[in-house]
């Protein structure tokens, strides 16, 4: 009798195929709170017609399936949820296929990180940009946007999904398709629209509904003149206006702001970080840009008046070039306005690193940082809270960093402190993104029931035989 084993080597080859215990130990966790859960097999793929073909084989032996990337997630996303999971891991799959200059798109493999795609543009298209988050640099691209993630243009365009000109995906059920222009051969990337915009079936599902094997995304011209700005200030409510006056001037490509135990950490302090009386609470990091020198100097200009209105409140904002904060801190500190950079890592001081994050109404956003870093204190954590004004002010993003030793005491505590944190934001109405299962099923208590039902209905009529990621957003 072949074995399960042996039958996915014959598509990938038998190397590339492991039960192992220590490839099922380092599958089955990641740096955050959810539970372990090992797979029985890791296989990888190279192409999308070995991706097919696995598809098929787990539909005749009814095998669950976890599609994997690079590993990068925070918040138990690839960590199995039923028994008997394959993951199927895709970094062998690390191609950039093509770029269109003139459409200004990029054509990536999943395996393709933020790395990859920032040293290709930088040494072939220069006059070219994508957009970088706040992760490693060995994140993939394509898992980045189809989690709806945020990144250093958000606070002009949006979350990632809204860069994906299209996909090609393989069904749960093993067809392999294509939504967006690129259904026209594949010189033809360009878009979305107009055309029924099914890359919605596959953006936040978090694999429930086929396996994405290739992906289109939106580049940007790299403007000559760029300066950045280390803006710092006191209290939620005030950085939350400032900011929300400074997205929706349309001044800046990036703001993020971080709790001032941030800033320290990436200085080098050691962990746990406490703060001083009189320090500022928060620092914004902010990139202004522009076609001419004229333009940057003038969005320069509104940038300071912005700040000195705001001083009649609070006198002690202050507003600094970055090449100082660089002088002053050292020059790791370009690693958070220059991305993607190895910064992240001065977050992962100890074993345990976690976080809970939203979107929210910018009407909300001031109370949802105010109240979140109450409940943090009152577990006695570090405030790491980082926010982001996104698509020009038509939403913002707020999450709340753990980072803790992975024993039992601090494991309950970690999963009390972010159910609070949860509870917070959607009484508050916030969205929770890049959602693990926990947050899901709280999430579906308060959701509109038709709503739940359609996603539940959407997943059974494309995965008939319930393969695909399941337990997955909690369904």
């Amino acid at each position: 009798m072949v074995s399960l084993k042996e039958k996915f080597g014959r598509i990938v080859g038998a190397d590339r195929v492991s039960d192992g215990a220590a490839e099922r130990y380092v599958y089955s966790r990641d740096m955050t709170e959810n539970p372990p859960h090992e797979p029985q097999l890791v296989v990888m793929p190279s192409t999308a017609e070995e991706v097919q073909q696995i598809v098929r084989l787990a539909n005749e032996e009814r095998v669950p399936l976890v599609p994997f990337a690079t590993g990068q997630s925070v918040g138990g996303l690839t960590i199995p949820q039923v028994d008997d999971a394959v993951i199927v891991d895709l970094k062998r799959m690390n191609k950039i296929l093509n770029v269109d200059e003139e459409g200004m798109y990029i054509v990536v493999e999943p395996g393709v990180t933020f790395g990859h795609v920032r040293k290709y543009l930088d040494e072939n298209h220069p006059s070219l940009r994508y957009t970088y988050p706040i992760s490693s640099p060995f994140t993939s691209v394509i898992a980045n946007a189809l989690l709806q993630g945020l990144c250093d243009l958000s606070t002009r365009y949006g979350a990632m999904a809204e860069f994906i000109n299209g996909l090609e995906a393989v069904l749960p059920t093993g067809e392999i398709v294509r939504v967006g222009s690129a259904i026209l051969g594949d010189d033809n990337w360009f878009g979305r629209f107009p055309l029924p915009d099914l890359v919605g079936l596959f953006t936040g599902w978090q694999g429930m509904t086929g396996i994405v094997t290739k992906m289109a995304l939106q580049l940007w011209p790299k403007k000559p003149f760029t300066r950045h700005f280390a803006l710092f200030t006191f209290g939620e409510f005030m950085t939350t206006d400032l900011l929300k006056q400074i997205a929706r001037g349309d001044l800046a490509e990036d703001a993020g702001a971080l709790s001032f135990s941030v800033v320290k950490a990436l200085i080098g302090m050691p962990a746990p970080i406490e703060a001083i009386e009189g320090e500022p609470d928060y620092g914004t990091f902010l990139t202004l840009s522009g076609i001419t020198s004229l333009e940057l100097d003038e969005k320069v200009r509104v940038l300071e008046r912005i700040v000195d209105r705001s001083k009649a409140e609070e006198p002690k904002n202050l507003l600094i070039p970055f090449e100082a904060v660089a002088r002053l801190m050292s020059e790791e500190a370009y690693g958070w306005v220059d991305f993607p950079s190895d910064s992240f890592k001065q977050l992962t001081e100890y074993d345990g690193l976690t976080w809970m994050g939203t979107y929210i109404h910018p009407k909300n956003w001031g109370e949802a940082l105010f109240k979140g870093r109450r409940i943090v204190e009152k577990y006695g954590y570090e405030l790491m809270a980082f926010l982001k004004p996104m698509k020009g002010m038509h939403f913002c993003e707020f999450k709340f960093i753990i980072r803790f030793p992975r024993d039992d005491e601090n494991l309950k505590k970690v999963r009390q402190c972010n159910n609070e944190l949860l509870d917070l934001a959607l009484d508050l109405k916030a969205i929770p993104y890049k959602t693990p299962v926990w947050s899901a099923r709280k999430l579906h208590e308060r959701a509109d029931p038709n709503f739940i039902e359609l996603v539940r209905r959407i997943r059974n009529l494309l995965d008939p035989n319930g393969i695909m990621n399941p337990g997955r957003w909690g369904l």
